[in-house]
C-alpha cells in the first residue's frame, strides 16, 4: 500500500471510531475498505438519527471504549441494503434489508459489514430507553428484532424519521418521534417470553400499579413518594428499591414527567394563548422561574424560546437540544 493510500485508510478508520460511538475497525483481509459516509441529525426528544453507508469491514465495541466514552445509549437500526452480522453477549445474528435491531451502546459487540450497505441508527439516551421502552420489563433481550406485523411497522417508521422528519415542524417532528419510541417499545416487549416473566410477575404487577397512579397523580404539586408508598400500600423504602431497580428515582420520574408534560403543552397550538406560568403550575410546578431553569437544564432551550419556535413554518431546520 502506498503511504498516501495508507494515511487515506487510516483517516477512514478514524472517522468510523468516532462517528457514534467509540470503537476499533479491522478490515476483511480480501476486501478493500474506500467508503463510509455517516450523515446525522438531532431530533426533539434527546434522539439522534444516523445515515451510515459503509463498505466491508468489521467493527468491534470492547470494555475499553465503553469505559472511556461511558456511553450507555441504546441503538434502533434498520438495513436499507447489504449485509450485517453482529454479535452482542450470547446473541449472533445476521440483517438482511428490512430487518430491526436493538443494540445496547453499554454491552461490547462486533458488527461485521459482509458487502457494501447502508443502515439507518437512531440514538436512544439510555434514560429515554429505560423510561419508555424498558419500563417494568427487566428481561427485555437486545438483538434482532420481529420484521413482521408491528415490526414492519416501526421499520417504516424509522425510515419516515430519517427521511421525513426534517422537513416537518417542531411538533410534527416530536409526535413522529414519540410515536416511534411508543411502537419500538411494543415491539420489543412483544419478545419476552412468559416464562421469563414469571419470577418477577408479582414485582411487575406492583410497578404497573405505582407508574398508573403516577400517570394519573404526577400533576399534583404535593406529591411525594410517601404518598405513593401510602396508595400502593407499600412501604416508601420498597418503592425506592422497586424505582432504583430501573435506573431512576420516584422525585425524577415524576419531575421528568412534569417536563414532558411542559413541553407538549408548549409545542401545542391550541394552548398558544396561556401563559407559561400557568402551564407550569398546572402540570405540578410551584415556582415558574424554577421550572425554566430546570426547563433549560433539560432540553437545552427555555420555554419561550421552544414556543416561539414551535411557531416557525415546519421547514425551519433548527431543532432544540432536547
Amino acid at each position: 500500500m502506498r503511504k498516501k493510500d495508507k494515511q487515506e485508510a487510516e483517516e477512514l478508520n478514524e472517522s468510523v471510531r468516532h462517528a457514534i460511538v467509540q470503537v476499533d475497525t479491522q478490515q476483511f483481509a480480501d476486501s478493500n475498505f474506500t467508503t463510509f459516509e455517516c450523515k446525522q441529525f438531532e431530533l426533539p426528544g434527546g434522539l439522534t438519527v444516523y445515515d451510515i453507508e459503509i463498505d466491508p469491514v468489521i467493527i468491534e465495541r470492547n470494555p475499553n471504549h465503553i469505559s472511556e466514552d461511558n456511553n450507555q445509549d441504546y441503538f434502533l437500526s434498520t438495513l436499507l441494503h447489504g449485509k450485517v452480522s453482529i454479535q452482542q453477549a450470547d446473541a449472533e445474528y445476521t440483517l438482511e434489508p428490512g430487518q430491526l435491531a436493538l443494540i445496547a451502546g453499554g454491552l461490547p459487540y462486533t458488527t461485521k459489514y459482509e458487502i457494501p450497505s447502508r443502515r439507518l441508527i437512531v440514538r436512544i439516551p439510555e434514560n429515554v430507553f429505560k423510561e419508555r421502552l424498558l419500563s417494568c420489563h427487566q428481561n427485555i433481550v437486545m438483538g434482532n428484532l420481529p420484521s413482521e406485523g408491528l415490526g414492519h411497522i416501526v421499520n417504516e417508521l424509522l425510515k419516515s424519521v430519517a427521511f421525513e422528519a426534517q422537513t416537518l415542524s417542531i411538533t410534527e417532528q416530536y409526535t413522529l418521534t414519540q410515536s416511534l419510541l411508543e411502537l419500538t417499545g411494543a415491539l420489543a416487549r412483544s419478545t419476552v417470553k412468559y416464562d421469563d416473566l414469571k419470577p418477577v410477575s408479582k414485582q411487575s404487577a406492583l410497578l404497573n400499579r405505582v407508574y398508573a397512579y403516577l400517570e394519573e397523580n404526577f400533576m399534583d404539586s404535593d406529591l411525594t413518594p410517601e404518598k405513593v408508598a401510602n396508595a400502593n400500600k407499600i412501604s416508601t423504602r420498597y418503592l425506592h428499591s422497586l424505582f432504583s431497580q430501573s435506573g431512576t428515582t420516584v422525585l425524577k420520574w415524576v419531575w421528568e414527567r412534569r417536563l414532558r408534560a411542559a413541553r407538549n403543552d408548549l409545542m401545542d397550538p391550541s394552548q398558544v394563548q396561556a401563559r407559561i406560568s400557568e402551564i407550569a403550575f398546572r402540570r405540578g410546578f410551584n415556582d415558574s422561574a424554577h421550572f425554566s431553569r430546570s426547563f433549560r437544564n433539560r432540553f437545552g432551550i427555555s420555554p419561550t424560546e421552544l414556543r416561539e419556535r414551535a411557531k416557525q413554518t415546519k421547514f425551519d431546520q433548527e431543532l432544540p437540544d432536547a
